[in-house]
């Protein structure tokens, strides 16, 4: 991993813990006794949801702007209550005032172990609804969903598009390189993959003298949306920004040839821009038991 993106990283993850800890325990509420958390959902019959809708996280806080706290709600089908997958999640809020119900119209929404944060991003001073669920892939990718409840009108603001990041595709090329474009970068991208240029040969990818031999399919190397994405307060105004990390992958899902690192902060009219962009080069890679599968003996 280059050395310009260590400090940052840690600086960053140690920022996310405070941040997200100390504004959570102001302004975040998690519902007490009379939680709902791995129940039927109680509101299911008066919202015409599915009769085996399970709240999957609860918490409380201010998140239409009237100054008193609403209950929030992920909620999502399960065949069981103990089942830690759930299909057609989506967020519903009670307001604290009326006690109506409002809901977003996420679309197709499903994941294990799905959490639910109370924060603020758009820097309005009120809560917004960020979701994040593993899918459950091979790939380690996180489906992400960030949602406002301004005056009650829910809205989507950080959805499976935005999920995706930096998009990258690539190609390997001569030399153990990767050349190829990203998503929010101006310039072309060259990423060293000789760290693992011994697997690469192995598996007839390259010769000895890391030119590229010809294949039936051509290999290309393409980003997977976030596999991790923190909300962080980084300059600790009590607004939000997120701090995510991507693999990019060549040969097969197990060949991470680098990983994007990127800081994304709000900009109104449900657009994010990236602050920060860093990736890493591998000066050593131990090869993965998936790749060495493919070598032939």
């Amino acid at each position: 991993m280059n050395k310009k993106w260590m400090k940052p990283v840690t600086y960053l993850l140690l920022a996310g813990v405070v941040g997200v800890a100390g504004f959570s325990a102001i302004n975040t509420q998690v519902a007490h006794a009379d939680s709902e958390k791995g129940k039927l959902f109680s509101a299911a019959t008066e919202l015409k949801l599915a009769k085996n809708t399970y709240v999957i996280d609860q918490k409380t806080a201010d998140v239409n702007g009237d100054k008193k706290d609403d209950v929030v709600y992920l909620i999502g089908e399960k065949e069981k209550a103990d089942d830690i997958y759930s299909s057609n999640m989506n967020i519903v809020v009670k307001d604290g005032k009326s006690g109506a119900y409002s809901q977003t119209d996420i679309k197709e929404l499903g994941g294990y172990e799905g959490e639910l944060t109370l924060v603020d991003f758009t820097g309005d001073h009120v809560a917004d609804a960020f979701v994040k669920t593993a899918t459950g892939g091979s790939g380690g990718v996180y489906s992400h969903v960030i949602a406002t409840f301004e005056n009650n009108k829910p809205a989507v603001i950080f959805g499976e598009k935005e999920n995706e990041g930096i998009r990258y595709e690539g190609k390997f090329v001569d030399g153990f390189k990767v050349e190829g474009k990203g998503s929010h970068l101006d310039k072309p991208l060259t990423l060293d993959v000789s760290a693992n240029q011994d697997v690469y040969v192995a598996a007839k990818l390259y010769d000895k003298a890391g030119k590229v031999q010809p294949t039936e399919d051509a290999v290309s190397v393409f980003s997977y949306p976030f596999g991790s994405l923190t909300p962080v307060d980084m300059d600790a105004n009590g607004t939000f920004e997120l701090v995510g990390e991507q693999r990019l992958v060549g040969m097969n899902n197990t060949d991470t040839v680098s990983r994007i690192n990127s800081v994304w902060g709000y900009q109104g009219e449900g657009k994010w821009n990236p602050w920060e962009v860093e990736y890493s080069t591998f000066l050593k890679k131990h090869p993965g038991e998936a790749i060495n599968t493919m070598i032939e003996k």
